[in-house]
Order: structure tokens, then sequence, then C-alpha cells
């Protein structure tokens, strides 16, 4: 085999690793995301003390709502309603997942009591 073969073979080995190397990069996420339902106006906001995040949002016209690209942990999640808190649950954001937080109805009831909302992708 001559120096240039070796040089060409050498250089698609080296290309091929950097080409795996980057999917594979893609593929880890390092954040996730909370949505869920509400009634239309509800005013949401979630927070993270131990990181120091802080987001507020409102429901849309059918009341649902939804934070992207949250740093992975544990968010308490309060939605508020003419200056009312009518919910408040834990959830726990996972690497590319959706959280899903508990729906609250027009009478301020959460669909899941429990308070530990669950996550999906």
């Amino acid at each position: 085999m001559s120096l240039v073969s070796s040089k060409r073979w050498l250089y698609l080995a080296l290309s091929l690793m950097m080409a795996l190397t980057s999917f594979s990069a893609f593929a880890q996420r390092v954040d996730g995301n909370i949505g869920g339902e509400a009634v239309a106006g509800d005013q949401i906001s979630i927070s993270n003390a131990n990181i120091g995040v802080k987001r507020e949002t409102v429901a849309d016209d059918q009341g649902k709502y939804r934070f992207r690209s949250l740093p992975l942990g544990e968010y308490d999640v309060k939605v508020t309603r003419n200056g009312e808190s009518v919910g408040s649950f834990k959830v726990a954001v996972r690497p590319g997942a959706t959280s899903r937080v508990p729906s609250v109805s027009a009478q301020g009831e959460a669909a899941a009591k429990s308070g530990e909302a669950g996550a999906s992708n």
C-alpha cells in the first residue's frame, strides 16, 4: 500500500469517528420541558430554587401552556386564577422529555390529586 493510500484511509477513518461522535452528542439532551392544561388566561409560574430558575406564562385560548428547554431538576409549578392559587405541584424535569402537570379545571380541581406529575416523550 502506498503512502498516499494510507493517508486517505487515515483521513477517512478520522472523519468517520468525528461524524459518529457529533451524532451521539446531539442525542444526549441536558434539558427538558414542562407542559399542561388549565383554564384559558390562568397564570402559570415555575421555579427551581436550587438552580435559580423562574419563569411565568399564561395559558393560551385552549388552556395549554409549555415551558421549553429547562435545566434538569425538580420544579414547583403554581397555577393562579384571578389572583388566587388554584393548583400547586412538584414536577421533575428529565432529559429530552416533557413533564406533564395535572390539569386544573374551571373549579380549581386538579385531575390528579397526588401533586406529582409524570413525564412523557
